[in-house]
């Protein structure tokens, strides 16, 4: 059947539906919530649900049968004259025409079931055309696509397939007839697009497969509800931008959607820099990475690198050929101690998206609203109820705060089954073999470290406990020296005590992990799964321990003894009855059907987790993890006169200068390119710079070249932040700052600029030797007003916080220089 394009629907884009969705949300939460508007275009729909005709087939016999090509009822010389032909939705529950779900009519009802019987024709075939010119053609830079099914479906054109969802049985299927998808209640709405490189001019075959998922599914339905062409002189539509977590607290992700083929990147800059929306020509730039994603759009990811501590900064993601996303914010916080948002399951489509929608965007206000601080959220899984729903993507991506706050996110069950979750998010560190269930789903075990906690996260819906165990093991070996706590983190919990806590695979795991848990040393597991909040007791592996002790206050665990906290709804889409048996490693567990979140407190010594419930801020729980400092470090006092140890690395001196001798800047490796310069300031003659985080503390000497000029050899602080004073009369220009040793040569390394030649301060004993490092934060650093502070090096931005420590303070800080180390060890585990 030909289809004559017609004006009788405006195209409705997924990002329409999302702004229709967050202004519901914002009415019924009293909140205001921003995503980029989709770009008003006047192009006539090619096909509507009032206006196309299809042919179908719906005696769930195999159209391709006797064929050596199973696709081949794709076809464009298909001869489909037998089936049936009608225009409108299409769809049957329980053999009716009405009673549909989620709003949704049929106006041509489907032969439900198999002649003579009650079970469900398995698989139904539609095919419809379309008539193009070349002329058409050449004006368009893609298709946008807006569908309706119940239970699976998959889309090709002139016989490709160009979106597919729910369909990962379809594998396994010998011909093209078989049950598929996930009968999850009301009909799916989603949207994709089609690249115009699948066209012809003259007429074009768009085929679709449409699938029950069981035999005694209640429903059916298919409406394909407009297909809409995009100019190619058309901006792009950005859409789904989120923030990620980093590998450290020194970076972040962006993850986005764009329908524009091209090139795009992520620009940062200082928010003090960004005057209406317009970037300063020295913003950062950060290539993506990129793909074609599952609705037909393609998805970006980039790295955001050099940030520093207590810094605004703006980023905006796209490129000056097809356009910018709109302008977005987030803040750096201070070292030291820091606060996470903990949520568990918002699964937004579990209930009804609009109203599962609301509800997780009341969370997100109300969780941030009350700790503004806090410096990432971490989510427990099943973002989505439908793994390939783009709609309820668009309801998880909702809350203004996903593009503000770093999100690291579990993956759950829900969201496995299809490449969208990696896709959207864009997880640090992601493992190529742990975590992967098979090649057609969602998955990767990946780690990161913030501040002094190293996060490790399993994609628990891969079964391999083996793999994970050795996942964790070698991330700890390699990188628990560089932190105090260890937290794990995955979507199913093996703690709980709602109706996922007696299945099988739940059994399974609770007799593998915790085991793996204790022998590692990890401090707390945070999961979810069973829509339900539950604390255990503390753990010995699969043994409760201390369970005569009060489960109120602060919780001290000894030997291999973990905590572990499973997350109730966030959203307030689904929730699950407790259990009426005893679970006895349950300390605390509450279901009041109510959404909650937890904010989490670290400091070097205690770990603070307090659940609230969204609606009033109503205590759940509360409870401390507590760790004694390690009782075989010695107690140091900064008043011992006695002189501190002679580090035994210290490099030999140049006789001749009583000073180590400098590496060649021809011996210098992008491997040791390391340091960040984070500040100059010209007007003090200082330098701040961070060195990484496994040789923060470290006694380096440094070198200043091109001329090399020793600085002196002052270790950075436990945050890895140091401040070196200048050499009198350094060149204007570009130099470069070396750390090294003399057993190991450069270790980090890192370049800045001045614009000016360096003066020695007024006054200062010893400005501008050699030598004359002032020790580890001892510069004036920058303040917001005054002198003046030239970025970048390494495309850093300048540092506009207040954690540098006054002048004042040198002296006192060159005298425990020497102690640094043995202070930087009380931060570390035995």
């Amino acid at each position: 059947m030909t289809t004559t394009p017609t004006a009788a629907r405006r195209p409705r884009h997924r990002a329409r539906v999302a702004a229709a969705l967050l202004l519901v949300t914002a009415t019924a939460v009293g909140a205001t919530s921003t995503v980029t508007s989709a770009r008003a275009d006047d192009a006539v729909p090619l096909l509507t649900t009032e206006s196309t005709a299809w042919s179908y087939l719906e005696t769930g016999v195999d159209p391709s049968a006797g064929s050596t090509d199973p696709l081949s009822w794709t076809a464009d010389d298909f001869d489909d004259s037998q089936w049936k032909n009608a225009q409108g939705s299409f769809g049957a529950k329980g053999g009716k025409a009405t009673g549909m779900g989620g709003g949704y009519a049929v106006d041509t009802l489907l032969q439900q079931y198999l002649p003579g019987g009650t079970a469900d024709v398995p698989t139904y075939f539609f095919r419809s055309s379309l008539d193009l010119t070349a002329d058409q053609l050449a004006g368009w830079k893609s298709l946008t696509a807006d569908v309706v099914y119940d239970d699976a479906l998959v889309v090709y054109v002139n016989g490709t397939k160009v979106v597919g969802y729910e369909d990962s049985r379809i594998a396994d299927f010998e011909g093209n007839v078989g049950y598929a998808g996930d009968g999850g209640g009301d009909p799916d709405r989603s949207t994709f697009t089609i690249d115009p490189a699948l066209l012809r001019a003259g007429e074009n075959t768009v085929s679709v497969a449409l699938y029950q998922d069981r035999s005694t599914s209640s429903d059916i339905y298919f409406d394909f509800l407009s297909l809409t062409p995009v100019s190619a002189s058309a901006e792009a539509t950005i859409s789904d931008v989120f923030l990620n977590v980093g590998a450290d607290e020194s970076q972040r992700a962006v993850s986005w959607y764009s329908d524009s083929t091209s090139a795009e990147e992520a620009q940062l800059a200082l928010t003090k820099d960004v005057t209406g929306g317009v970037f300063p020509a020295r913003a950062s730039s950060f290539a993506s990475t990129s793909g074609v994603a599952t609705d037909g759009q393609n998805w970006h990811h980039a790295t955001l690198t050099g940030l520093v501590p207590s810094t605004s900064y703006s980023y905006r993601v796209g490129s000056d050929a097809d356009g910018w996303s709109e302008t977005y914010v987030f803040e750096t916080q201070a070292t030291g101690d820091y606060g996470f948002l903990f949520i568990g399951d918002a699964q937004i489509g579990a209930g009804e998206t609009v109203r599962d929608t609301a509800g997780w965007v009341e969370t997100m206000g109300t969780a941030s609203g009350a700790f503004p601080d806090t410096s990432f959220v971490l989510s427990a899984g099943d973002q989505v109820n439908t793994a390939s729903n783009e709609l309820q993507y668009d309801g998880f991506l909702a809350p203004s705060q996903t593009k503000t706050l770093p999100f690291a996110t579990n993956i759950g069950n829900h969201d496995v089954a299809s490449k969208a979750y990696e896709q959207h998010f864009a997880m640090p560190n992601v493992s190529e073999t742990a975590g992967r269930p098979d090649a057609a789903r969602a998955g990767g075990d990946y780690w990161f470290i913030y501040q002094d906690t190293l996060y490790i996260s399993f994609n628990s819906n891969d079964r391999d406990d083996a793999g994970h165990a050795d996942f964790a093991s070698t991330v700890i070996a390699e990188h628990g020296d560089e932190a105090r706590w260890t937290i794990v983190t995955f979507h199913h919990s093996v703690y709980s005590v709602a109706s996922h806590a007696t299945d099988g695979d739940i059994v399974t795991r609770r007799a593998e992990l915790p085991p793996v848990m204790s022998e590692l040393d990890v401090d707390l597991v945070l999961m979810g799964h069973d829509h339900v909040y539950v604390r255990s007791y503390l753990m010995s592996g699969t043994t409760p321990v201390h369970t005569d002790e009060p489960v109120d206050g602060t919780v001290a665990p000894e030997g291999d003894e973990v905590l572990y906290v499973t997350a109730n709804s966030s959203s307030g889409s689904k929730y699950y009855d407790i259990q009426s048996q005893d679970f006895d490693f349950s300390a605390v567990q509450n279901q009041e059907y109510t959404p909650n979140f937890t904010n989490v407190e670290v400091t070097a010594d205690s770990i603070a987790m307090t659940t609230y419930r969204t609606t009033d801020m109503a205590v759940v729980d509360e409870v401390t993890l507590s760790r004694p400092a390690d009782p075989t470090e010695p107690p140091v006092d900064p008043t011992d006169p006695t002189t501190p140890p002679v580090d035994p690395t210290t490099p030999p001196v140049d006789p001749g200068t009583g000073e180590p001798t400098a590496v060649p800047l021809s011996e210098l490796t992008e491997a040791t390119h390391t340091l960040v310069v984070t500040a100059v300031d010209e007007a003090e003659g200082t330098l701040t710079a961070t060195v990484p985080r496994r040789l923060a503390g470290a006694a380096l000497d440094w070198f200043v070249h091109s001329e090399p000029v020793y600085l002196g050899d002052d270790p950075s602080d436990d945050d890895g932040v140091l401040t070196l004073r200048l050499p009198e009369g350094l060149g204007a220009g570009t130099h470069t700052l070396v750390g090294q040793t003399d057993a190991t040569g450069a270790e980090t390394w890192g370049t800045f600029e001045l614009t000016a030649v360096s003066d020695p301060l007024p006054g200062t004993p010893g400005a501008g030797g050699a030598g004359s490092g002032t020790g580890a934060g001892a510069g004036a650093g920058t303040s917001a007003g005054g002198s003046t502070t030239t970025a970048q090096a390494d495309g850093a931005l300048a540092f506009t916080g207040s954690d540098a420590l006054p002048l004042a303070a040198g002296a006192l800080l060159v005298l425990l220089a020497g102690l640094a180390l043995v202070i930087r060890a009380r931060r570390r585990r035995a």
